[in-house]
């Protein structure tokens, strides 16, 4: 009977594997700015995924558990490391697809590589919210399952982060991020 209860295990890992291994990817690639960490990562959430299978429950999204997974593991990552990791430029990587369009990537590529420098150096919880909310368009709510904190926390904290962007002087400038961000 185990058995069986593992092979459906691994069958629906695998199944989520291909529909979400994009989205996992790119959220811990923002959050992370590397590839090869990122890739131990993401193989890491579907490890713990099938480990923690039993846990999952059905009331929640698949997405938002996996992204949930993700995050505990990045910010072990993040506290393994305690120092700031300078952001390696993914330039043409075709396995990073996002929301950006392409034309508007190439007219902005400058402000997009500050903007994406700038979240590296954020700290956890900022990185975590505008990652969330602005990279992979997760809701408020969504945002709140995955992490665990109320809505009000993400807002404020979303408003805290995108407002230490703006000290930087990355979104100055671009009318572009000033409507993405």
């Amino acid at each position: 009977m185990g058995e069986i209860n593992d092979q459906f295990k691994e069958q629906q890992i695998m199944e989520w594997y291909e529909i979400y291994y994009k989205d996992i990817y790119r959220f811990i690639f923002y959050m992370m700015g590397d590839r090869q960490c990122c890739e131990d990562l993401v193989h890491d959430t579907f490890v713990r995924a099938f480990t923690s299978y039993e846990k999952f429950e059905s009331r929640t999204k698949v997405k938002t558990w996996l992204f949930s997974i993700a995050k505990h593991l990045v910010i072990d990552e993040i506290r393994r490391r305690k120092r700031k990791k300078v952001f390696s430029l993914f330039a043409n990587d075709p396995e990073i697809q996002s929301s950006f369009n392409i034309e508007q990537y190439i007219e902005h590529r400058e402000t997009i590589e500050r903007t994406l420098e700038a979240i590296q150096q954020l700290k956890p919880d900022y990185r975590l919210v505008i990652t969330l909310k602005k990279v992979e368009e997760c809701s408020t709510k969504e945002i709140s399952e995955i992490l665990g904190w109320s809505e009000s926390k993400i807002r404020k904290t979303l408003s805290r982060g995108l407002a230490a962007l703006k000290k930087m002087d990355v979104l100055e400038g671009s009318e572009y991020f000033e409507k993405t961000f």
